[in-house]
């Protein structure tokens, strides 16, 4: 399942009082840059959206699709993931015939995604309960997914090709970031916790946040209304995404790239309040 806002997917500790002294401040006067504000993901505007492919039979998950593609027993206890450093551990259960639940234990989150084909075997609900230190209360995602391939005889209902469809629900916290462009100092924020500020077409800054593995950021103009941002970490680029201002400054289109598969993931963003 990706991630709508930002591509922020392991943020943990959140800076309150610094959202909200950006927030109020941008509103307090005038923008020094149509980019200035606070910017909520619309989630009647996804394009870009994975295919997954999983298959469980005889009492083995196999996830050819995820990155890197894992395989393990579906026991419902914790298997360590090689390669995954944003991974502790995971788990699978069978929770009966047309579901089964995932638990993903890591240094930024704690998750359990429950998915359920429909009985009519051509659709498949996800809904995703995150836990992240420094962020109150738990985060419920519901997203959907059609299938595009049959389970292979024998295997369980989940089993086959499942192309994302979109975004039911999302927290509002996960889908908003606030920015400030004065002159080429870029400054970036994530309500989950995600922040740094770079020099546009300067070297790479640290990504504050509790990453296991440090994560850097460049930024640099490439038109009047986009600005592209490029994270690596472990010496490798590993996402570039790019924001593009709507004619009217009213919109912004985030879209996203992970350099790993090449798939980018497109969202609007509407000025919040």
């Amino acid at each position: 399942m990706p991630e709508i806002a930002g591509g922020e997917d392991k943020a943990m500790k959140v800076f309150p009082l610094l959202l909200a002294g950006l927030a109020s401040s941008a509103a307090a006067r005038p923008a020094a840059s149509p980019f200035d504000g606070r910017w909520v993901s619309d989630l009647d505007t996804q394009a870009g959206l994975p295919t997954d492919v999983y298959r469980v039979a005889d009492g083995v998950y196999r996830c050819d699709s995820c990155s890197p593609p894992r395989t393990y027993p579906a026991d419902g206890r914790p298997h360590a993931v090689a390669g995954d450093d944003q991974v502790r551990w995971e788990s699978v259960r069978i929770a009966g015939p047309r579901a089964i639940v995932t638990h993903i234990e890591g240094p930024t989150l704690s998750r359990t995604v429950t998915m359920t084909v429909a009985a009519d075997d051509r659709a498949a609900t996800y809904v995703a309960t995150d836990r992240r230190p420094g962020v109150r209360g738990p985060l419920r995602t519901v997203y959907i997914a059609r299938r595009t391939a049959p389970a292979p005889v024998g295997a369980h209902a989940v089993s086959g090709t499942w192309q994302g469809v979109r975004y039911v629900a999302v927290p509002e916290q996960a889908r908003t970031i606030v920015l400030h462009l004065d002159g080429d100092r870029f400054v970036y924020r994530h309500a989950l916790g995600y922040a740094f500020t770079a020099r546009l077409a300067g070297g790479f800054v640290p990504v504050r946040g509790p990453y296991k593995v440090p994560v850097f950021a460049a930024v640099r103009r490439v038109g009047a209304r986009t600005v592209e941002e490029t994270r690596k970490s472990n010496g490798r680029i590993t996402t570039v995404r790019t924001y593009t201002l709507s004619p009217d400054g009213r919109a912004l289109e985030i879209a996203t790239t992970d350099a790993a598969t090449g798939r980018t993931f497109r969202a609007t963003s509407r000025r919040g309040t």
